[in-house]
């Protein structure tokens, strides 16, 4: 996303489906708390539902608090937790 010629966000929908995918959701963190995260969002929404998806999902660091604001102000609520595993090799 764009603003003032400058990109202040960015973000990646992928489509499976009748879903969305949200990946990748990030905000210049001079440019937080104007909304463009949030527009973002749902322009990639639009575009998936312009393209036959019906339901949405994302993934969000469980402590990233600006994210998880942003996602519960859209009606996104926690399903399930993740996590990662690695080997040590």
């Amino acid at each position: 996303m764009y603003h003032e010629n400058e990109v202040v966000a960015c973000g990646l929908g992928v489509l499976d489906s009748e879903y969305i995918g949200l990946y990748d959701i990030v905000t210049d963190s001079r440019c937080r708390k104007q909304g463009f995260g949030e527009q973002l969002v749902l322009h990639l929404l639009q575009w998936g539902r312009d393209n036959g998806a019906e339901i949405s999902y994302l993934q969000v660091i469980a402590d990233n608090r600006p994210a998880l604001g942003l996602y519960a102000k859209l009606g996104y609520q926690e399903v399930y937790p993740y996590w990662y595993r690695i080997k040590d090799l």
